[in-house]
């Protein structure tokens, strides 16, 4: 089983693949670029866990949806900073905005008890599978008994006896 990120081809700020690449340097404001937050997705017996990176959001700022097995999840990160009396910034590498990232769940999942939990900036959300697509322990009894042969019978040595 598995879960697929779905990602955007181009960032809608024309100017944010070149910020991607060389940086912004603090040369120019920095709204709407936040970066798509690192995550890593774990897959148990049970479950299917996302575990997102989302250091300076807030629980209030965060949302998890599920529409037509895609989990949705956005953020919105708001700055922080002014100028004046608490001083000029030289440098604003920080970077502040919305973003949203979607996953394509597999279909054998439970998605009306998925869970979602916020704590020291990593939002965890638990996907339950679904009791058909967990793994299940099939006992092997020796109660079978091989089909006998319907032309004569075996002596053994694996050949025919004939009469």
């Amino acid at each position: 089983m598995a879960i697929a990120p779905t990602y955007n081809r181009l960032p809608a700020d024309p100017f944010g693949l070149f910020d991607q690449v060389f940086g912004n340097g603090g040369s120019r404001p920095t709204a709407n670029l936040m970066r798509a937050p690192e995550t890593d997705v774990v897959e148990t017996e049970r479950e299917i866990r996302v575990l997102v990176e989302m250091p300076g959001l807030k629980r209030e700022n965060i949302e998890v949806d599920v529409e037509n097995n895609v989990l949705t999840i956005r953020g919105e990160k708001r700055e922080e900073r002014t100028e004046g009396k608490d001083g000029r910034y030289h440098l604003a590498e920080r970077r502040w905005g919305t973003f949203a990232r979607s996953f394509v769940l597999p279909r054998d999942v439970d998605a009306d008890n998925i869970g979602a939990a916020f704590e020291d900036g990593v939002l965890t959300v638990s996907i339950p599978k679904s009791e058909k697509a967990r793994r299940r322990k099939i006992d092997v009894g020796g109660t079978a008994q091989p089909q006998e042969l319907s032309t004569g019978s075996a002596n053994g040595n694996g050949e025919q006896q004939h009469g």
